[in-house]
C-alpha cells in the first residue's frame, strides 16, 4: 500500500512559527502548478508501479486556496495512472477556517475530496493574533457546519499548545472549545520553535514568553485527559480519533508505508527490492519547481536523495512504530519484514527503556507506556 502527497505551497500569509516551504503571492498560478504536478506524476509513477494506492493528501501551504478544478484534475490523473477509484480512497485537503465558503466545499467534494483537515490551532483571539492566523474564534464553527452540509463525513482539526503566554486555563478553554465542535479526528501539537522562523528570532531576543517545563508537562497531561474523556482514542503520539476515523494517509508514515511526494519541497519514500529504500526531496522553491516543468528538465526536480540500508529501515521501524500508541511495534510483523524479533535485535535498548518505565513488552508488541509517550522522540532516538 502507498499514498500520494501533493504539496501546494501558496498561502495568504506566512505564519511566524511555520518553517514549511510556503509562498505568499498576490497571484496564484493555479493551472500552471497543476500542469507541473501532473507532469511530475507521469514521470515518477513508474517507480511506484504495482502498489495499491490507498490515499491522496493535499498539504501545504493552504491547498484549499487551489482552484477545485485543478484539484479535480490532479485527483483524476493520480487515479488513472494507478488504476484507482476516488471513491475507494481517503482524499484529504488541508484548509484554514477562513475563506471556506460552502460553494468551495461543494466543489472540493465534487473533485473527489472526502476528508477535510482544518488548521484551527487555537480559539483564543489573542493567540490567533500571536500565531498570525487570519481566522476568528467563531469561523471554525461555521466551517465545520458547512463541511458537514457539503457531505464531508470525515473532518479533522489541528490544535497547538505550549503557546506564548498560554496558561493551563487557556489551554483548557481551547480544548473544550475544539471538542465541542465534534471533530472525528484531532491532532494536537506542542509548539516547536524552528530555527528559520520569526518566532525563533523573538525567542533568541527574549521576546517570546513560553510556558516553563513544569507547565508544559502539565499541559501534555491535560491534553491527554480532556481528549480521552471526550471519547477519542489516541492512536499516534499526536493524534486522536473516533472509531473508524483514523487517518489512513498519516498512518502510512508510522507503519513504514511508501509514498510519492509531488510538488515543490515534497518528500517521497520507496522501498527497494534488495531490502533497503530511498528517501528523496524535491526542490524547495516553487518558482524553481515551475521553471523545471516549463523547460522539461524533469531530472532536476529531485534535489536530494538518501539511500537507506535494510539496517537503517529496521532501526527506523522501531522509532516510527512506537509512535503508534495503540499498536506499537508488532513483533510478528517486524519479524516477517526484517527477519528477527525486535526484542532480540534491540535487547539492550529495550531492557534499559523498560527499566526506566518508558516501554512495555508483551508476547505480541513493544509499546510506549503512558509516560513513554511524553518522551516519544527521546525514546525513538535510542534506536536510530
Amino acid at each position: 500500500m502507498f499514498g500520494v502527497y501533493v504539496h501546494f505551497p501558496y498561502c495568504r500569509v506566512h505564519c511566524p512559527y511555520c518553517d514549511f516551504a510556503v509562498a505568499v503571492r498576490s497571484r496564484i498560478p493555479h493551472a500552471e502548478y497543476a500542469d507541473a504536478v501532473i507532469a511530475e506524476l507521469r514521470e515518477r509513477a513508474p517507480g511506484f508501479a504495482g502498489r495499491d494506492l490507498v490515499s491522496i493528501y493535499f498539504g501545504g501551504g493552504t491547498p484549499s486556496l487551489w482552484d477545485p478544478a485543478c484539484v479535480a484534475r490532479v485527483v483524476s490523473a493520480i487515479c488513472q495512472l494507478f488504476g484507482a477509484r476516488a471513491d475507494d480512497l481517503e482524499i484529504t485537503v488541508e484548509a484554514n477556517p477562513d475563506l471556506l465558503p460552502r460553494k468551495l466545499l461543494d466543489d472540493l467534494r465534487a473533485a473527489g475530496v472526502n476528508r477535510l483537515s482544518l488548521g484551527v490551532q487555537s480559539l483564543a483571539p489573542m493567540q490567533l493574533v500571536t500565531l498570525g492566523r487570519l481566522h476568528s474564534a467563531k469561523e471554525p464553527i461555521a466551517a465545520i457546519a458547512d463541511a458537514r452540509a457539503a457531505g464531508f463525513l470525515r473532518v479533522s482539526l489541528d490544535l497547538m499548545y505550549g503557546l506564548p503566554s498560554q496558561s493551563l486555563e487557556d489551554l483548557a478553554r481551547d480544548l473544550d472549545g475544539v471538542l465541542a465542535l465534534g471533530p472525528d479526528h484531532l491532532s494536537v501539537y506542542s509548539l516547536t520553535i524552528e530555527g528559520r522562523t520569526p518566532f525563533a528570532v523573538r525567542a533568541r531576543e527574549g521576546r517570546l514568553p513560553l510556558p516553563d517545563e513544569d507547565t508544559h508537562a502539565a499541559m501534555a497531561e491535560l491534553v491527554e485527559e480532556r481528549i480521552e474523556r471526550a471519547g477519542l482514542d489516541r492512536y499516534e503520539v499526536s493524534s486522536w480519533a473516533k472509531e473508524g476515523f483514523r487517518a489512513v494517509h498519516n498512518s502510512l508514515y508510522w507503519s513504514g508505508g511508501e509514498w510519492l511526494g509531488l510538488g515543490s519541497s515534497a518528500h517521497s519514500f520507496v522501498r527497494l527490492p534488495e531490502g533497503g529504500g530511498e528517501r528523496s526531496a524535491n526542490v524547495r522553491g516553487v518558482d524553481q519547481y515551475l521553471k523545471i516543468a516549463l523547460e522539461k528538465k524533469y531530472e532536476q526536480w529531485i534535489s536530494t536523495r538518501e539511500a537507506l540500508s535494510a539496517e537503517d529501515l529496521a532501526r527506523e521501524a522501531m522509532w516510527l512504530g512506537l509512535r503508534r500508541i495503540a499498536e506499537g511495534v508488532v513483533r510478528g510483523d517486524y519479524r516477517a519484514r526484517y527477519g528477527v524479533d525486535p526484542v532480540e535485535r534491540f535487547a539492550a535498548e529495550i531492557a534499559r527503556l523498560t527499566g526506566e518505565g518508558l516501554l512495555a513488552v508483551d508476547a505480541e508488541r513493544v509499546l510506549l507506556t503512558r509516560r513513554g509517550a511524553r518522551f516519544a522522540d527521546e525514546v525513538g532516538a535510542r534506536f536510530v
